[in-house]
C-alpha cells in the first residue's frame, strides 16, 4: 500500500510555523525610538520626525531613547540620520548646549553676539550662562585715534541695552569657559583660563549697532536686576 506523504509534510510545515511564531511571540521585546527623517544639528525634534519600534533586547543600543517623550521637544546635538536609533546623548534640551557650548537658549528673532571683555570689565567674571546683563559701550581713544590726555573731554558712554541674556562665556582663544575649566585646568597648566568674551543674545536688528561699537568702544557689563529683559 502506497502512503501519501504530502499531507504529513504540510502538517509538519504548519506545525513548524506555529512553533516558530509562538517562540517569537514569547521572546521579550524592547521599545526604542528611531528617526523617520534626517534631523540636522540644532533642529527641534517633533513627533513626526521619530517613531517607536520594538526590537530584540540584544538589538537595542545601550543609549537609545525608549520613549518618544524623551526626545520630542529636544534639539539635535549632532546630525541624526533617517532610520537611526536616537541616542539620548545625541539630543539636548538647550539648543547649542553641546554643539556651541550654550548654557541658555537663543530665542527666535535674536542672534548670538560675542562681546570682547576682560574680567575687570565684566563684574570680575562673576557671570554665568542664563544671567542677564546691561551693556555699556565707552569710546576708546586707542581704537578711534582720538585725542587723549588731561585736556581731552571724557568720553560719552552709551547704554546699548539692559537685560541681555548670557548664552556662554569664552576664553580669549574661543574655548568655553566653565568653573571646571578654571579649577581642573591641570597641574601642568602655566596660566589658568580666563574670561575673554561673553556671548549674549541680542535682537537681530541691533547687530549692526553692536558691531559698530565693537570697532570704536570698550564694552562694560553690569548684572541686571532679576526680571529685566531688553
Amino acid at each position: 500500500m502506497r502512503v501519501r506523504r504530502a499531507p504529513y509534510i504540510v502538517v509538519f510545515l504548519l506545525a513548524g510555523l506555529v512553533a516558530g511564531g509562538v517562540y517569537l511571540l514569547g521572546q521579550p521585546r524592547a521599545e526604542i525610538v528611531r528617526a523617520t527623517v534626517d534631523v540636522p544639528v540644532l533642529t527641534q525634534i517633533t513627533a513626526d520626525m521619530v517613531e517607536t519600534i520594538r526590537v530584540s533586547p540584544a538589538d537595542a543600543p545601550a543609549g537609545a531613547a525608549r520613549s518618544s517623550d524623551e526626545v520630542v521637544g529636544s534639539y539635535a546635538a549632532v546630525p541624526i540620520l533617517a532610520g537611526q536609533a536616537v541616542d539620548r546623548r545625541a539630543v539636548e534640551r538647550t539648543p547649542g548646549e553641546r554643539a556651541l557650548g550654550f548654557g541658555a537658549p537663543l530665542a527666535a528673532g535674536q542672534v548670538a553676539f560675542a562681546l570682547p571683555v576682560d574680567p575687570s570689565q565684566a563684574v570680575g567674571a562673576a557671570l554665568a550662562p542664563g544671567a542677564r546683563v546691561d551693556v555699556i559701550a565707552v569710546p576708546n581713544a586707542l581704537k578711534t585715534g582720538g585725542a587723549s590726555g588731561p585736556a581731552a573731554s571724557p568720553p560719552a558712554s552709551i547704554v546699548m541695552g539692559q537685560g541681555y541674556l548670557i548664552l556662554a562665556l569664552r576664553t580669549a582663544d574661543g574655548q568655553p569657559l566653565t568653573a571646571a575649566s578654571s579649577s581642573d585646568s591641570g597641574a601642568g597648566a602655566l596660566v589658568a583660563p580666563k574670561l575673554g568674551s561673553v556671548v549674549i543674545a541680542i535682537p537681530a536688528a541691533s547687530e549692526s549697532d553692536f558691531a559698530t561699537q565693537a570697532l570704536a568702544s570698550t564694552f562694560y557689563l553690569a548684572l541686571s536686576q532679576p526680571g529685566t529683559s531688553p
